[in-house]
């Protein structure tokens, strides 16, 4: 099972720092980052490495073409 027209996409990954109510990117090389076709059974992969830049709690907000798609909660102890 797959997400319909998935691959060949740009990933833009936005951090939300709750403290400072700042946005930042997350991503290393920016804010965004295409992803490829369908492997090992995922809908889509994108290599990607990122850099939290300080602890606290922390909203990643994922769009795929510049349409939102998910929302993760992290709390980033150092």
């Amino acid at each position: 099972m797959g997400i319909e027209g998935f691959g060949n996409r740009e990933l833009t990954v936005v951090g939300y720092h709750r403290d400072t109510k700042t946005i930042q990117p997350i991503l290393v090389d920016g804010w965004s980052t295409g992803h490829g076709e369908p492997t090992n059974g995922a809908a889509a992969h994108s290599p990607s490495s990122v850099k939290i830049p300080s602890p606290g709690e922390w909203a990643i907000l994922l769009y795929t073409n510049g349409k939102y798609f998910d929302t993760l909660i992290y709390d980033i102890q150092k």
